[in-house]
């Protein structure tokens, strides 16, 4: 068995790939051992989606949806409260959001502020768009993983994939990054972060759901969304051209929403559901 990214032998490797990171509150769907091998399992859980998702745009939006990350901890915001210039760290807990000092050594401070003062501000970063870089490469490596996750069942499909030298640059991409020449992708909103859908009596959120998209110019793309915001990368080249006509002789509509954009119309693979808070 070989890597789907490295190419080389996996068959003793014992990591699971998940798709999407188990920090974006997945925890189904996941490829078997020895698709991604150990080494390039670890190498973008520390070098791609770490960064990824310790950006304060990724921090910020898995508080507000209350996900942990595969240790089950919450991830918290840094920011400042004055007066007095104390750096805090903002969570989640069983009362609601709540905050303490970074630094053990100013909880006094802290509290004399609180006793003290009857007005403050606390100040935390902006949560600008996550680093074009980072993501570029992480949405490769999703594109490839969902492919790959779509052969399985084919006798020989996932050795056509890696084998497939059209989608090598795109795999070395995703596995070695080059930090001069950005492999680009288009992302917009489509819904709300906090939309609720409805299925019967039931209403849920969608974390985030991916598909794949072919198109009349025999060009492959991988669409994922992630809190409402619609990613799109080409699999064969560094180009978008042949999605942007793609949009405009759909009306703009999301590959994921041909019909109606409030509802899933089509069969996407493994939408990440779950009941509103």
């Amino acid at each position: 068995m070989l890597c789907l990214f490295c190419k080389k032998d996996s068959g003793n490797s014992t990591s699971t790939e998940h798709i999407i990171p188990e920090s974006l509150g997945n925890k189904d769907y996941t490829l078997p051992n020895g698709v991604v091998c150990d080494s390039c399992n670890s190498y973008f859980g520390l070098k791609v989606e770490n960064p990824l998702l310790d950006s304060h745009y990724f921090r910020q939006a898995r508080l507000r949806n209350s996900i942990p990350n595969k240790e089950d901890r919450m991830p918290t915001i840094p920011g400042i409260l004055l007066p007095g210039t104390i750096p805090i760290e903002m969570s989640l807990n069983e009362y609601g959001k709540g905050f303490l000092p970074t630094r053990e050594k100013d909880i006094s401070k802290l509290i004399n502020t609180l006793k003290t003062t009857r007005k403050g501000e606390m100040i935390f970063p902006a949560p600008e768009k996550p680093n074009d870089y980072f993501m570029s490469r992480f949405l490769a490596k999703v594109g490839l993983e969902i492919l790959a996750s779509r052969v399985l069942e084919i006798p020989n499909g996932l050795d056509d994939i890696i084998n497939k030298s059209e989608l090598d640059n795109l795999r070395n991409y995703a596995r070695f990054g080059n930090p001069f020449k950005l492999w680009p992708f288009n992302y917009r909103i489509i819904y709300p972060e906090n939309k609720l859908f409805t299925d019967g009596n039931q209403k849920f959120e969608i974390l985030h759901e991916y598909n794949l998209l072919y198109t009349e110019f025999f060009e492959l793309y991988s669409v994922v969304v992630i809190f409402g915001i619609e990613y799109v990368i080409n699999m064969g080249e560094p180009t978008l051209e042949g999605y942007m006509e793609w949009l405009n002789k759909n009306g703009g509509k999301s590959p994921l929403y041909m019909d109606d954009n409030s509802i899933p119309s089509v069969p996407k693979s493994f939408p990440i559901l779950r009941p509103p808070f």
